[in-house]
């Protein structure tokens, strides 16, 4: 069925708030890990390796995602020379890859549950999921670039497996050849992918027989399984080298990721937690509450619209979708973004589409959820270090007033506050001061014929100080 006026209209506004909310983003700078894969990248590239290398060879990051990082990072330094805007224009194109795979998942669901307009569908969610607390890293932070492209795998894998059941012919045949290499190439990107076979299961579970899967997919999904017992294999001898912080525990982290999930799912951003627990409480929790509210309001609309229409088997099914699209990220030692529920919120917001679509009221959901996402999203940008975008205006703010004094050689730098010169680095100081990595010593003492040092004040800052 065709949009009508009326709800093209409210789409296209949402569409153009959805723009205006991104727009931002392509005026933050560079900082942290973007400054050890510019670096990486560029050594890769002088050295003429193989685009193919990272893909058979150990991962100096801990992380082996060969298509989604070392692939990407050698585009943005190599393709497109390291610029700034280029690279943000790249996160954003990954983005819309991304979300044109969201979209077509969510259509292909409308369309196999029979639901009314499934286009109308598809934008929705494909909206509300740009706009979630859930996506606005990846368009901040370029080294957040692995998310997308994992959106973008993940969900063209399950679309597959959604219409391969509806095909016949060559079709089919080719439907059933390209689930296996989607199934490598989202492992490639990010290691949440080999969850994918498990919410095959789940899917299959929600559409309550409304697609039949026979030996072939069945065969097909035991290749897969395979494919990825193997790539478990070789990732783990990839991956020497992991920070601890992305280590696999089981003890209060299980109690802190969930709290961390739950607020994910309801638009609350990662700094208004770290306001709650360690400082301007107050502030923090009025933040949390004005992001908390309209989705709440959004839930109790989407259960009480669709409880009559859904069975108790599908509430299940969404909710395991849910939880298991997150499964790896419960037991992370110390690490929680928002990002890592880019894949779990799609099917959150598909129930709540559905449901302001069957309930009539699209108009204030998409309102209420512009407010959460608007107070999310810009209150991020606004708060100062120790906040995520605030590290990052710090950083730049350093690097352009060292830029503007002379340097000499060796630069020796002393570091007060190590999570805040993270966000710059040795790395960052390399790439942007054009100083070889051997020439900048970390310490708190002078190196012989060096006159000054650079020193952190008590504020944070870099100041220079004689040497004495």
């Amino acid at each position: 069925m065709s949009i009508s006026k009326s709800h093209r209209l409210t789409i296209g506004l949402f569409v153009g708030f959805a723009i205006l909310l991104w727009l931002p983003s392509l005026f933050i700078p560079w900082w942290g890990d973007d400054y050890f894969f510019l670096n990486q990248a560029r050594e890769s590239h002088l050295n003429n390796n193989s685009w193919w290398l990272p893909f058979i060879t150990p991962s100096e990051t801990g992380f082996w995602r060969p298509l989604s990082m070392d692939t990407g990072w050698r585009v943005v330094e190599e393709l497109l020379h390291g610029n700034l805007l280029y690279a943000h224009l790249f996160s954003w194109l990954l983005c819309l890859f991304s979300a044109a795979a969201v979209a077509g998942f969510v259509y292909q669901i409308a369309v196999i549950m029979r639901w009314q307009n499934p286009i109308m569908h598809a934008v929705i969610v494909t909206t509300m999921h740009a706009v979630h607390v859930a996506s606005y890293l990846p368009l901040h932070w370029v080294s957040a670039m692995n998310s997308p492209v994992l959106v973008f795998f993940l969900c063209v894998t399950l679309t597959v497996w959604i219409v391969v059941p509806t095909l016949h012919g060559w079709q089919r045949l080719l439907g059933l050849v390209c689930l296996p290499l989607l199934q490598l190439l989202s492992l490639f990107s990010k290691e949440v992918a080999i969850l994918i076979p498990l919410l095959v299961v789940i899917m299959a579970i929600f559409l309550q027989g409304k697609q039949q899967f026979r030996a072939g997919e069945i065969i097909i999904w035991l290749v897969c399984v395979v494919i990825c017992l193997v790539w478990l294999y070789f990732y783990q001898e990839f991956t020497p080298n992991r920070h601890s912080a992305y280590g696999i525990t089981a003890g209060k982290n299980l109690i802190i990721n969930s709290f961390s999930f739950l607020a994910w799912l309801f638009n609350i951003p990662r700094e208004a937690l770290r306001m709650i627990v360690l400082e301007q409480r107050l502030l923090g929790v009025v933040w949390a509450i004005a992001c908390f509210i309209p989705l709440c309001i959004l839930y109790w609309i989407s259960v009480r619209a669709l409880k009559p229409e859904l069975k108790w088997i599908q509430w299940c099914a969404a909710l395991a979708f849910i939880v298991v699209a997150y499964g790896p990220y419960f037991v992370l030692a110390n690490q929680a973004y928002e990002y890592y529920a880019a894949v779990a919120v799609i099917f959150p917001l598909l129930l709540i589409t559905h449901a302001l679509i069957k309930s009539n009221q699209l108009e204030v959901g998409l309102i209420l959820i512009g407010i959460s996402s608007l107070a999310a999203i810009q209150g991020t940008r606004s708060v100062d270090y120790p906040a995520i975008i605030g590290r990052a205006y710090w950083a730049e703010q350093q690097i352009q007033w060292i830029k503007s004094q002379p340097i000499e050689l060796p630069l020796v730098v002393t570091v007060t506050n190590e999570h805040q010169f993270a966000a710059i680095g040795v790395m960052g100081l390399s790439w942007r001061l054009g100083v070889p990595i051997d020439q900048i010593v970390l310490g708190g003492q002078c190196v012989s014929n060096v006159k000054k040092r650079l020193v952190q004040n008590p504020a944070g800052d870099f100041e220079w100080k004689i040497c004495e």
